[in-house]
Parts: structure tokens; sequence; C-alpha cells
């Protein structure tokens, strides 16, 4: 099944991200585009980061934690890792950007295409629920 619509491909195409994956709850990749690493080996090493944000976000007392951001050195680039919720399911993207991309409003745009793209492939709850009405965004948010 594919999560990640024909909208990201030209992001990929035109080097804005260099590769991107989408994580479920339990760190299972659930769909990947561009082939820089293994998105199996990108999930196993960042899908402890949602339980640690939660973590974090509950120990600090903030309202959520919106992203964690590393910078690499050879190769330079940016790793993205942020968490958001669906119809109250768990998700973390894994979004790979070179150094210049003005990464934020990339990262947004891919968040709310794949939220779109869950929506659409989620069956709808049993009870009639709105299924777009889920607007969470952070780990440990209901």
């Amino acid at each position: 099944m594919r999560y990640l619509s024909q909208e990201i491909r030209p992001l990929l195409e035109r080097n804005e991200i260099l590769g991107l994956v989408l994580v479920d709850g339990e760190g299972m990749v659930l769909d990947a585009e561009g082939g820089l690493y293994p998105p199996e080996h990108l999930a196993a090493l960042f899908s402890p980061l949602y339980r640690m944000l939660d973590d974090i976000q509950h120990n600090i007392n903030v309202e959520g934690i919106e992203e964690i951001s590393i910078r690499t050195l050879n190769p330079r680039m940016r790793i993205i890792v942020q968490g958001f919720s669906v119809q109250q399911s768990p998700y973390l993207i894994i979004a790979l950007y070179p150094i210049t991309t003005f990464y934020r409003q990339v990262t947004s745009d891919i968040i709310r295409i794949v939220k779109d793209c869950i929506r659409r492939l989620t069956p709808h709850p049993a009870d009639g629920g709105d299924p777009s009405a889920s607007g969470s965004t952070g780990p440990g948010e209901p």
C-alpha cells in the first residue's frame, strides 16, 4: 500500500528531499521514497525517538515537541524526525534533506500530504466519526 502519494515524487526529483520514511507506532515501515539509506535501517534507528519525545514532553511539561533535527557533516544533510497522529494512530516521518533546503515548509507539506493519504486509505470508524477531524501533531496527544 502506498502512503506517500505522487505529490512527493517531484520533491525528490528536484533534490528538495533526499529520502523519506513513514513509520507506524510500532516502528514498522509503511512506505519510503529515496535510496540513500535502507528504510528499515532508518526506522530501526529513529523509531525509539517517538517514545523519547513523549517522555521529554511529559517530563519538562510542554504541550508537544514538533521535531528533532540532526545535521550531519559527511554527507552534509539534515535529518528531521517528526511524530504526528491521524485518527488516534501515531506515525513518524523521517526525512532526509540537503543542508540547503528550507525544510520546514517542505516537512509541513509532506505531513499534510501523508495525513490526507492515510485518511483516504484507512477505513472510516464504525461509530460514524469523521476521520478527518484529527489534527493531532505530536506524541502523547489523544
